[in-house]
């Protein structure tokens, strides 16, 4: 019985990225150079829902039957093992939610500076942090008198598992004054701030912050020739796009941003065969959703298995490195004072509403 359970599946799921690891990671290893940091990620992801971890019986509560269930590793880089750690930070956020519309904001960095951010992921990435914060707040105080609430997480992968380091925000359409005596409204509900100055200006605080770093010793060159001044002479020339929407429906907005919390690189449905050195996975190409909408075309794409792992392993963060964070209105210190006015000024009660648990099933 318990060999049938080696590998945890869902019904969809024949293949999964600790199969790939598992038949393919120690020769990896004697290959590549492998950080302390990748290596414990994946013992974790081969080990997860296996013998490895132990297990447990689950009654169920209405039948009263019992099932064996393997241990989860829980790392937050697995995608076995994060389907209940989403749903309680949906449940978590939703108390947080106001009756307003809310915006869905991307900042993505130029390719160009990819190297630099290999050799600087923690200091980069908290700078990327710091500048999207920086810029909405301004925004919103220049043009609003008041101050926003805003939910980001780091992305650092693209559909092919490329490097493409963005933040998706979630952000309130409004904010409170100042001042605190109102909730300042944008013009209107489809509306929050013009996206070309928004990303000027982005581009701008970016770029000027990665100068200041460098020069201060805070950003280090990565290997090879890479000339921080001409890169970034080159990108300020350039026009960049910041992506801002408002979501159509506000109660789906955490459900949402929920598909980008708790999972790392590729989701195992997506992962078509193993054979020959090579794996197949299904992705969207996205260049290409102006054609056909939403999500784009779906394609399918063989790499070398070493490929394939190189680009997972370039996903894994840093030890103990937050990829959420939460700004104004969203931090955690707003619950006591600043969340209770703000329902209070749109007609609700101040109090929070109680948490929901979310149901093991």
């Amino acid at each position: 019985m318990l060999g049938n359970l080696i590998t945890y599946r869902s019904p969809k799921t024949e293949l999964t990225v600790a199969d790939i690891f598992r038949e393919h990671w120690d020769d990896y290893r004697r290959k590549h150079p492998v950080t302390p940091q990748q290596a414990k990620v994946v013992g974790s992801v081969m080990a997860c829902r296996t013998p490895q971890l132990g297990g447990r019986l689950d009654q169920c509560q209405e039948c009263g039957a019992w099932v064996f269930r393997f241990n989860a590793c829980r790392d937050r880089h697995c995608n076995q093992c994060q389907k209940y750690e989403r749903a309680k930070w949906v449940a978590k956020q939703k108390v947080m939610q106001l009756p307003i519309p809310y915006f869905h904001i991307v900042f993505t960095v130029d390719h160009a500076l990819n190297p630099l951010i290999r050799a600087n992921q923690r200091a980069f990435y908290t700078l990327l942090f710091h500048t999207v914060r920086d810029v909405l707040q301004e925004f919103a105080r220049e043009q609003l008198g008041g101050k926003l609430g805003i939910t980001a997480v780091l992305h650092t992968w693209g559909q092919k598992l490329d490097e493409h380091i963005h933040i998706h925000c979630i952000v309130t359409g409004g904010g409170l004054a100042l001042d605190g005596s109102r909730w300042v409204r944008p013009k209107n509900k489809r509306y929050l701030f013009d996206v070309v100055e928004l990303s000027a200006a982005y581009r701008d605080k970016l770029l000027g912050r990665i100068e200041r770093g460098y020069e201060r010793g805070q950003l280090v060159l990565p290997t090879g020739e890479f000339n921080v001044a001409k890169t970034v002479a080159e990108l300020r020339a350039k026009k960049w796009e910041v992506f801002i929407k408002p979501f159509d429906d506000p109660q789906a907005v955490y459900e949402y941003l929920s598909r980008y919390v708790h999972q790392v690189a590729i989701s195992n449905y997506r992962l078509l065969k193993l054979e020959g050195g090579k794996v197949t996975f299904e992705y969207y190409e996205n260049k290409e959703r102006a054609e056909v909408g939403g999500k784009g075309k779906k394609k399918k794409l063989t790499l070398p298995v070493e490929e394939f792992i190189r680009r997972w392993l370039s996903h894994v963060l840093p030890p103990g490195y937050q990829r959420i964070r939460y700004y104004g209105l969203h931090d955690g210190g707003a619950k006591a004072e600043k969340l209770p006015r703000c329902r209070q000024l749109l007609g609700l009660e101040p109090e929070l509403p109680a948490e929901e648990v979310p149901s093991l099933e």
